[in-house]
């Protein structure tokens, strides 16, 4: 009956046998794409014989001889390759959803958890945090020993709870899409983000102000809590923001100013004085520094934008 099965149907079939402790640890030794495949199998798999099992299991024993022989293999195997992939749910998360999931954990945890994710997605989450927790982070990651197996699995026991009981308030794959192509745009050139936003708009309207919403524009500035606003200013050069407004509606003027002390406020408009005539793309270079600060505290988890946001029609 076993000769009909294929070698990872075997495999799955052995670790069904060899019980969830001992098959945890064996699965672990295997590549991500065959434990995905193995673990595929499992799910399918429904009323395994007896027999087939047994013949799964002898045919294993003969192959190596002895049980003690195939144990010293897997030993041997465990020495070189870590005895588990714990935290495999992150791997489909944004580095937003992550930081979500992660604050207010030990920066010692932090640490452990980004060592076993994928370098780029590691890199993007540690980017993402302030300085100060990065650099902790960092050399937590460089210097600590990891801790015992079993404190890892109940470690990633708990935080797969902690991720299925915030499913329904992370992004869908259609939100992350929109909001890896607004990232795009927010990157782009200005007519760049215009063309391809009447493009899509004319194909699909209601894709277009998904998109929209997850952009983050110098408009924007009008709807941006007064606290980041005034955190942004405080980092940026008073020439930038003085260019920055050259071409700003009314609203997002008079909102910088106000959020602005009556020295800084001096400066700036002595600083546009001094400018002159500037080219749009000088303009728009500067609109893009203080964008940039703004999306960057918000990715960071600080709030950023107000709740109530009416982004207006799309141009």
């Amino acid at each position: 009956m076993s000769a009909n099965l294929t070698n990872k149907e075997k495999v799955a079939i052995l670790l069904l046998n060899l019980g969830p402790e001992m098959a945890a640890d064996i699965l672990g030794n295997f590549g991500e794409s065959e434990i995905a495949e193995i673990s595929d199998i499992i799910g399918r798999m429904r009323n395994i014989s007896s027999d087939v099992s047994m013949e799964v299991l002898n045919e294993f024993k003969g192959e190596y001889q002895s049980w003690r022989q195939s144990e010293e293999i897997i030993d041997v195997i465990k020495d070189h390759r870590p005895s588990i992939i714990p935290f495999r749910y992150f791997k489909h998360l944004t580095s937003e959803e992550i930081l979500s999931i992660l604050a207010g954990e030990h920066n010692q945890l932090i640490a452990l958890i980004l060592s076993y994710l994928e370098p780029q997605q590691s890199a993007d989450v540690v980017g993402a945090l302030p300085e100060e927790l990065r650099l902790d982070v960092l050399n937590k990651m460089a210097t600590s020993v990891p801790p015992p197996v079993q404190v890892i699995k109940q470690i990633d026991e708990l935080l797969e709870t902690k991720v299925v009981s915030l499913g329904d308030r992370l992004d869908t794959p259609n939100e992350r899409k929109y909001r890896a192509i607004a990232e795009i745009l927010n990157r782009s050139d200005s007519v760049t983000e215009k063309t391809i936003m009447q493009r899509i708009k004319e194909e699909n309207p209601d894709i277009a102000q998904e998109i929209k919403t997850l952009m983050f524009v110098f408009e924007d500035l009008s709807i941006v809590e007064d606290k980041a606003l005034r955190q942004m200013m405080s980092e940026t050069e008073t020439m930038t923001i003085a260019l920055s407004l050259k071409t700003a509606s009314k609203e997002v003027t008079d909102k910088i100013f106000n959020n602005m002390s009556k020295r800084m406020g001096d400066l700036v408009r002595e600083e546009q004085q001094i400018l002159g005539p500037k080219p749009l793309a000088e303009v728009e270079a500067a609109q893009k520094i203080i964008v940039d600060a703004l999306s960057k505290m918000e990715a960071q988890g600080e709030a950023v934008r107000t709740k109530s946001q009416d982004l207006g029609p799309l141009v």
